[in-house]
């Protein structure tokens, strides 16, 4: 994980969550989840236990963006994420 361009970080338990409840707070699938991190549009994090997830500021900064998104924010966003890839 060294060569991440955004390594997880650790956080304390209460500043941690789950793929799966980061989905649920988010309301997409864990797919897109992953595809997020992947985009270092969310934070990855490790707890107390060494588990893997994101942090919950991560998952409240892209709620809020995603509220405020115009249709064409979240195409460039989308666009750039598969750049990035390509």
């Amino acid at each position: 994980m060294n060569l991440w361009s955004n390594p997880p970080v650790t956080c304390p338990d209460d500043e941690w969550l789950s793929q799966y409840d980061a989905a649920r707070e988010l309301g997409i699938s864990v797919l897109r989840v992953g595809w997020r991190l992947a985009c270092a549009n969310l934070t990855p994090a490790h707890n107390s236990r060494r588990e893997a997830g994101v942090t919950r500021a991560s998952v409240v900064r892209d709620r809020e963006w995603l509220a405020a998104a115009s249709r064409w924010a979240k195409g460039f966003r989308v666009l750039k994420g598969l750049l990035r890839w390509i």
